[in-house]
């Protein structure tokens, strides 16, 4: 869904496709069930921690159930939160949507308590069990206040309601206090087995129900990738069989009118073998939320600095991906400089910004997240598409919060019209978004 509507992928034959934003009311409700699924495990995990008095497990619950119960209030906006998963024991069943300020300050408290009592000293309990870090708690904290990190900057258009440049800084400033990514090592990523049931999502797709009839790359990602020789392009995509070149199909294109003769395919030995990696964050992101931040004038340093922390970020991702490329050699030093300096930093946030969205490939939700907040990188909205030609802005609503939280749904309807100036549709923005911000919305 990500990579359609960001166009970095391009699928189907029929006009029913996400790049053309026609999206079902079952995929809002298969996101929105799965991730309140996951943050419910994460908080019962949470309080048999607290039960058990052990705060390492505690800790790695709360990173778990920020990082889904973000990925929710950022495709819906406004969610139940403060009053969700009480049933159970206060027979709390119909939790009002709490406002996406309101999340947001409850999120980034949590994950500030998960780091004051992660203790690094010991390794987590029945370590063997933690397919993410193997029980290396100094991991998870890391993990924990990167991800702060992230959370912070999706706020970034709301520094003065929320004192964002002030907490950025001090989390650059003080390590030992919040320790963050600091090379591919510390990278949150699954590093699947060959037989299941620990492996790849996609490893049981076949080929060609991967690539050909399955998603391709679109020309944007393409087009930014190729002319400058990005070497990440051919650890991702495999070029069409007899085409001499790199081509991506059209996103939102009208199905009569697309062709696909010559363009390119995923390469997924790479990105969906049984044993291909998957990442819900990485040290590349760190270091373009730096370079971002110190552009913007919140952390010292200057467009030296911030040059310094652009072309790491650059080398860093494509240092994980030459790392775990099963296609071909692996990528040079020379190589990857003489990219960088094919897209030299020239002083922009433009620039920090499209190559983040780059590196931010086959990480979740992150570049349509990134998209809203800053609008780059800079796309062509095809004509073929729906819901007014408008990108989608969030996710509606799904039918099933509408039929089991009746009163809390029309309550929040009510907010969208008045407070946000639209509805529950693909055109109303969230509060953090630019456009918000643009059309005044507190």
């Amino acid at each position: 869904l990500n990579g359609e509507l960001i166009q970095y992928t391009v699928s189907g034959t029929g006009n029913n496709s996400y790049h053309r934003y026609v999206i079902t009311n079952s995929v809002m409700e298969s996101a929105w069930s799965n991730l309140f699924k996951w943050a419910a495990n994460a908080e019962a995990m949470r309080r048999l921690a607290v039960d058990q008095q052990n705060v390492n497990c505690e800790a790695v619950a709360i990173t778990l159930k920020t990082l889904y119960l973000s990925n929710l209030t950022d495709m819906f906006g406004e969610i139940p939160c403060s009053e969700a998963f009480r049933g159970s024991g206060e027979n709390l069943t119909k939790p009002r949507f709490d406002t996406q300020r309101a999340v947001y300050e409850q999120l980034l408290a949590d994950l500030e308590y998960a780091n004051s009592i992660y203790d690094t000293s010991v390794a987590m309990s029945s370590a063997q069990r933690d397919l993410l870090y193997g029980g290396d708690m100094m991991k998870w904290r890391k993990f924990n206040n990167s991800l702060y990190l992230r959370l912070l900057m999706r706020l970034s258009n709301r520094d003065r309601e929320m004192g964002i440049a002030a907490r950025v800084r001090a989390v650059f400033e003080d390590s030992a206090e919040w320790p963050v990514f600091t090379s591919n090592d510390d990278n949150a990523t699954f590093y699947y087995d060959e037989v299941n049931p620990f492996v790849n999502y996609f490893g049981n797709i076949l080929e060609s129900a991967f690539t050909t009839t399955g998603r391709r790359p679109a020309e944007q990602i393409i087009g930014m990738m190729d002319a400058p020789g990005d070497p990440r392009i051919s650890i991702w995509f495999k070029q069409a069989s007899g085409y001499d070149g790199w081509k991506g199909a059209e996103s939102g294109k009208e199905a009569q009118e697309s062709d696909n003769s010559g363009v390119s395919l995923l390469n997924k030995a790479n990105l969906g073998d049984y044993a291909s990696p998957y990442s819900h964050m990485k040290y590349d992101e760190v270091l373009f939320i730096f370079a971002e931040a110190i552009k913007r004038g919140w952390i010292d340093g200057g467009d030296a600095l911030a040059e310094q922390y652009y072309n790491d970020a650059v080398r860093a991702s494509i240092r994980f991906w030459s790392d775990v490329n099963k296609t071909g050699n692996p990528v040079s030093e020379s190589t990857v400089e003489r990219f960088l300096a094919n897209i030299p930093y020239d002083g922009t946030l433009e620039s920090i910004l499209d190559q983040k969205y780059v590196a931010l490939f086959w990480t979740g939700f992150e570049a349509w997240h990134e998209y809203r907040r800053t609008g780059y990188p800079a796309l062509v909205i095809g004509e073929g598409t729906q819901n007014d030609h408008v990108l989608p802005t969030r996710m509606a609503y799904p039918t099933i919060a509408i039929k089991t939280n009746p009163d809390n749904y029309a309550a929040e309807v009510a907010r969208l019209q008045s407070v946000f100036r639209g509805a529950d549709d693909m055109k109303t923005p969230v509060w953090w978004s630019a456009e918000a911000v643009r059309k005044g919305i507190e």
